[in-house]
């Protein structure tokens, strides 16, 4: 009989990560992103197994050491609705930086985008809603956004400057699925309860402006008086910050829209919705526009154009992203579209965050 080192180092790594599962109830109980202390006396933060990186490389070693496979077990911190939690070290200072990059952004920890249009539970858990007090007392949720750290979203400018005069937006809420329903569940998993946060500031871009047709600089930003806790249904999106994410085609390749339906004057779905949309080319799609006088720039982008598939079942304001080995990333941003929505050959418009990347790292604290 041959004796495969590599495979029983497999075996014992499988047997550490079952050991992880089985005896984690008897170990600390941290909560989800509360400080914790490793094994080596560093100072780290209690985050989930599969998005700790330091972890992940001794786990993922060819050969790992006895000593690797009791750190791995010395390592775990508490459970998050039956997932482990470990102190990973470096996280902490990577997930609060201004603006987080993989692994700390554009996860959602069960991947499910199977098509059709209503999202999984725990779906793009970036996605935001913005509610507005009206006149009367009333209030509604009439746009979306795409959580980008702890403390922002981003949003369309729309949003904020054209919308009626005597609206005024309130609070941002996160961690929503169902308007419908007080409680959010699905199979045997319950989310925790929305969190509505107040709005502290409120940055449109200073080229916006509100009369033109064109839409153009069509972004804004949100920041929450307090920040906000990462969990399974309240997470990051990545934006598009590195030079080889940032030089590819994209042009042809599918990508998705997600949110409630909500735009700024009319409400739709009380569940959050996507719809998967093919980005076109601008120059094709600034021919459709300018037949009716209205001229795109390389600020924006198009995606769509397919009888029955449009924005209107996302948000004004929210995100369309795409996902690149395994994070997912905001592109554009819900700006305008046909007026009938879902017209075949008339795709809709998004703000190019490609182009705003700079613009957001400098206007955020």
């Amino acid at each position: 009989m041959v004796f495969n080192s590599e495979y029983a180092a497999g075996r014992a790594l499988m047997l550490v990560i079952g050991l992880l599962t089985i005896a984690s109830q008897s170990v600390l109980s941290l909560e989800l992103g509360q400080s914790c202390v490793n094994p080596r006396g560093q100072q780290g933060s209690c985050i989930q197994f599969p998005e700790c990186q330091p972890l992940l490389s001794i786990y993922n070693k060819r050969t790992p050491t006895p000593e690797d496979k009791q750190f791995l077990l010395n390592s775990r911190c508490g459970t998050y609705n039956t997932k482990i939690l470990v102190c990973c070290v470096g996280a902490t200072q990577a997930q609060k930086s201004s603006l987080p990059e993989p692994p700390y952004c554009g996860l959602q920890l069960s991947d499910r985008v199977v098509g059709g249009q209503p999202t999984q539970l725990d779906e793009f858990p970036w996605t935001a809603l913005i509610e507005y007090q009206k006149p009367g007392g009333q209030y509604g949720f009439h746009c979306g956004g795409s959580l980008i750290n702890q403390r922002y979203i981003v949003t369309a400018a729309h949003c904020i400057n054209a919308v009626p005069r005597t609206w005024k937006p309130y609070r941002v809420r996160l961690g929503e699925w169902d308007l419908g329903s007080s409680t959010d569940c699905e199979a045997d998993f319950c989310a925790p309860s929305p969190i509505d946060l107040d709005i502290e500031q409120i940055i449109v871009h200073p080229a916006y402006d509100s009369r033109d047709a064109a839409n153009l600089n069509d972004i804004a930003l949100i920041r929450f008086k307090r920040n906000v806790q990462y969990s399974d249904v309240i997470r990051p999106i990545c934006l598009p910050l590195s030079t080889s994410i940032r030089n590819r085609n994209y042009v042809g390749l599918s990508s998705y829209a997600a949110g409630w339906g909500k735009t700024e004057t009319a409400s739709a779905s009380d569940k959050k919705l996507k719809v998967e949309l093919h980005i076109t080319g601008l120059n094709d799609c600034a021919q459709v526009y300018s037949r009716g006088g209205i001229y795109l720039q390389s600020s924006q982008m198009c995606a769509g154009g397919v009888r029955g598939k449009d924005t209107c079942s996302g948000d004004s304001g929210g995100p369309l992203m795409r996902q690149i080995s395994g994070n997912w990333y905001l592109y554009g941003v819900v700006s305008f579209g046909p007026q009938k929505c879902g017209t075949a050959g008339v795709p809709g418009v998004y703000t190019n965050v490609l182009e705003y990347t700079d613009w957001i790292r400098n206007n955020i604290s």
